[in-house]
């Protein structure tokens, strides 16, 4: 657990608790000190008596760490830091190795653990996650930096807020308006996660490799949750339900190449058509996934093994059996190379666009959405409404690139999955002529 100043106090007790501690610390409120006080003490409530990082507001004064927090300085995190020592509010811990603190080129990471707070407020307070920055954009990478993007994205060097207005321009603000207008929407409409007892109502959208068109998928406080705790969240009070696009980056190579599967008719799952024909073979669904995902983030259909860190595949020759039968399955596959669309970035980049439309669509029509990848979390009413602006969105976003790109116009439609808890799934049938 690590402390990010991008909390603000949600209730009663919460703003006590935030106004007392100033007054104890001598501090003026402002916002700025707000959100970095709320978030000391939202960490604190996390941990429960555990030490935590507190990797911001050291000496270090990098640029990639501070770009995460446009909402409060440097200088304000280090004087409450400092503040907070000296009254005996935080002592340093040596219990935990910071290997995010290193993984982020921290010269003087900080271990240390809360004390003296009082604990009938702090478990009573509640706080909400809406400070985030709206746009991040990761500098180029390297090869090799990509190979497990998702898991380092914050912990790559990228623009500052003044270098990515000034570098996209007009591109920047289209990009960020939707992100601002999400947010306002959210603070109404807070998710509520039982687990934490916090609240979220802020996102970031990540663009990668130095350009404001690729990568490009939504981030907060509620992707990084399991996919079974998931349904311990709740929107204005009403449990959710939690719906996923199944085989989208596939259903997308598909589209934006304008190379039809080879499948006909209805359909559940895009991967059936490869998984029927490997009758015995174990987890076959998620190495035909995983041989998918390979040989498009390789841009290459014909790559001749999976990658080292591969652990679901059992060998070279099955990788190559999989890698033929989907090849025939799906013949956009074979449209990759390195310097087309078909790379990661670019397919991540659309996805995250018709998520976007998505989510503004619904909230034309009142209904609140919270995005994961390639799906979303609404309320337990909502999910006929969602499930037909889903599909909806998805054709009129690839017809237009296809017509835009002079691409025959498929007739295909994608499949959902509709989950109302973790055992109780409802899907909805896909359709490729």
């Amino acid at each position: 657990m690590y402390y990010k100043p991008s909390y603000v106090p949600q209730n009663g007790a919460a703003n006590i608790l935030v106004r007392h501690l100033a007054e104890q610390l001598g501090l003026k409120l402002n916002k700025k000190y707000e959100i970095v006080l709320a978030s000391f003490l939202a960490v604190a409530k996390k941990v429960n008596g555990q030490a935590f990082d507190w990797w911001t507001g050291n000496q270090n004064k990098n640029p990639k760490l501070w770009s995460l927090f446009p909402h409060v300085t440097n200088t304000s995190v280090r004087k409450v830091f400092k503040l907070l020592e000296e009254n005996e509010y935080i002592v340093s811990s040596t219990e935990f190795t910071n290997n995010f603190a290193v993984s982020m080129d921290l010269k003087k990471p900080n271990w240390v653990k809360a004390q003296r707070l009082p604990k009938h407020f702090l478990e009573a307070a509640k706080f909400v996650e809406n400070n985030l920055p709206l746009i991040l954009v990761n500098k180029p990478e390297f090869e090799g930096d990509t190979k497990s993007w998702d898991n380092q994205c914050f912990s790559m060097l990228k623009f500052d807020n003044n270098q990515v207005q000034q570098k996209f321009g007009r591109d920047y603000t289209f990009a960020y308006r939707p992100v601002l207008e999400m947010n306002a929407y959210w603070e109404q409409h807070p998710l509520y996660n039982l687990v934490q007892d916090e609240f979220y109502s802020s996102s970031i959208r990540l663009f990668r490799n130095g350009s404001i068109k690729s990568g490009s998928r939504w981030y907060g406080g509620w992707t990084v949750i399991s996919p079974d705790q998931r349904f311990r969240l709740s929107i204005d009070g009403q449990p959710i339900v939690n719906i996923h696009i199944n085989a989208m980056i596939l259903a997308l190579l598909s589209s934006l190449t304008g190379k039809p599967m080879n499948i006909i008719g209805t359909f559940e799952d895009i991967y059936s058509a490869v998984v029927f024909q490997l009758a015995g073979v174990s987890n076959a669904r998620e190495k035909v996934k995983k041989v998918i995902m390979e040989l498009i983030g390789a841009g290459n259909p014909y790559k001749k093994a999976p990658s080292q860190d591969n652990d679901i595949l059992n060998c070279t020759e099955e990788f190559i059996q999989i890698r033929d039968l989907c090849l025939q399955a799906y013949p956009a596959l074979k449209c990759l190379d390195e310097k087309s669309l078909n790379l990661l970035s670019d397919l991540f980049f659309h996805e995250a666009n018709i998520i976007t439309q998505i989510m503004l669509t619904l909230k034309q029509l009142n209904v609140v959405s919270y995005p994961i990848n390639d799906g979303f979390i609404v309320k337990l009413g909502d999910e006929v409404k969602a499930v037909d602006t889903i599909k909806s969105v998805f054709k009129s976003y690839v017809a237009s690139f296809q017509k835009c790109n002079n691409l025959p116009e498929l007739d295909f439609d994608i499949a959902l999955v509709v989950k109302f808890n973790p055992t109780n799934e409802f899907i909805i049938q896909g359709y490729s002529s």
